[in-house]
């Protein structure tokens, strides 16, 4: 792949700025500026770590065990 050529995004500068776009919608960027325009409706909850859905399962694991061990 050419440098310029971000592949289903497109080329050049038009490519790049899709491709950030979308890396930074996925994975939580802050780069860049310019206008706003997308609002999820409502509260972030979280500080963006994922760790969340991970404490919640390890919080039912062991709920789980200990009704069990009553």
């Amino acid at each position: 792949m050419a440098n310029d050529d971000y592949g289903y995004f497109g080329k050049g500068d038009t490519g790049y700025a899709q491709y950030m776009t979308a890396f930074n919608r996925n994975f939580g960027g802050s780069s860049g500026g310019g206008g706003g325009g997308h609002n999820n409706g409502g509260g972030s909850g979280g500080d963006g770590s994922g760790c969340g859905c991970l404490i919640a399962i390890a919080v039912v694991v062991v709920l789980v065990l200990l009704g069990m061990g009553s």
